[in-house]
């Protein structure tokens, strides 16, 4: 196994050079001066001129691309234009808080999400599911964005529970201020929990018809018994399947939850290097968030051994 993982690992290699290309690309395809939105669009032509020298923008982009390529092989993802301090130094300060916000949310899709896609397809056609099914399909259709804003209306205007937003690098964790971080977890759970229930429900309705689960239920087992021991247990393999898939959705996801609920991650840090054309710090969190889904997927694929001893990894 361990020798599959590494194999995989360097198999990663050409998708990270792959990804990196792109964001390169990308963000210099897109229109603007980094050095007119540092100095501002007073700023004289000479002042521009020499920013640019400074920041090496006046080299061509292939050999922009180049010295980027050079230093990112090294392990240096550069220095931030607007924020002057090393771009590794400006994840590492705000991934603590994406991973907090992304754990939070799957947590509650799967306490959530796990016990109602079972009963659902477990009582196949009884009130609960049809709930669950009405419930899934709202959480498919509504932009997580559309929640969000429903959310801070209801639960900031309307009942004045919680203060969601303003979560500080310095003071506020999952671990100190755990409300801080349960109703942007919840919003992001949501658009988890749908495709969660429907994937269960449809596992769970098949394994509940089969032979073995009429031979439990003839030999005295109870329902709970049966759900949870056998039912459960087969439907394992999909759900870790699709905690891996929705993975690339979630960052996706946590970039506008983040900047909804100004909660400084590293999707916060993204979006404000994308309005200030910060390339490297747009560069670094792409590349970032690739490499966590590109570990995550890893994880997963090696996680399928461990629920099931049937499947093994040369």
């Amino acid at each position: 196994m361990v020798q599959y993982f590494i194999r995989r690992l360097l198999l990663s290699i050409p998708t990270a050079f792959l990804v990196a290309t792109i964001v390169f690309s990308l963000v210099h395809l897109v229109p603007g001066n980094p050095a007119v939105v540092i100095l501002g669009v007073q700023a004289s032509p000479s002042d521009v001129k020499m920013l640019d020298q400074q920041l090496h923008l006046n080299l061509p982009v292939w050999q922009q691309y180049l010295d980027w390529l050079g230093q990112l092989v090294q392990g240096n993802l550069g220095t931030s234009m607007i924020y002057q301090e090393p771009v590794l130094h400006l994840i590492l300060q705000s991934l603590p808080r994406t991973i907090e916000l992304s754990l939070v949310a799957l947590l509650i899709a799967l306490i959530i999400g796990v016990p109602a896609g079972l009963f659902a397809g477990f009582y196949h056609g009884r009130l609960w599911d049809r709930i669950s099914l009405y419930l899934a399909t709202i959480g498919v259709v509504l932009p997580g964005f559309v929640i969000a804003l429903l959310f801070i209306y209801i639960f900031t205007y309307r009942l004045h529970w919680l203060q969601i937003t303003g979560v500080t690098h310095t003071g506020t964790s999952v671990w100190i201020n755990p409300l801080a971080y349960f109703v942007p977890g919840l919003t992001l759970a949501i658009g988890m929990m749908s495709p969660l229930m429907r994937i269960l429900r449809t596992e769970v309705r098949s394994v509940a018809q089969s032979d073995y689960i009429r031979t439990m239920r003839m030999v005295g087992s109870t329902e709970r018994r049966i759900i949870w021991k056998w039912t459960f247990k087969n439907a394992l393999i999909p759900m870790v399947t699709f905690v891996g898939t929705q993975l690339g959705l979630l960052m996706g996801g946590v970039v506008i939850i983040e900047n909804i609920f100004s909660i400084p991650g590293m999707g916060n840090l993204l979006v404000t290097g994308i309005f200030n054309k910060d390339y490297p710090v747009v560069q670094g969190c792409v590349l970032a968030m690739a490499f966590l889904v590109i570990i995550v997927n890893l994880v997963v694929e090696l996680a399928y051994a461990f629920i099931d001893p049937r499947i093994s990894y040369h």
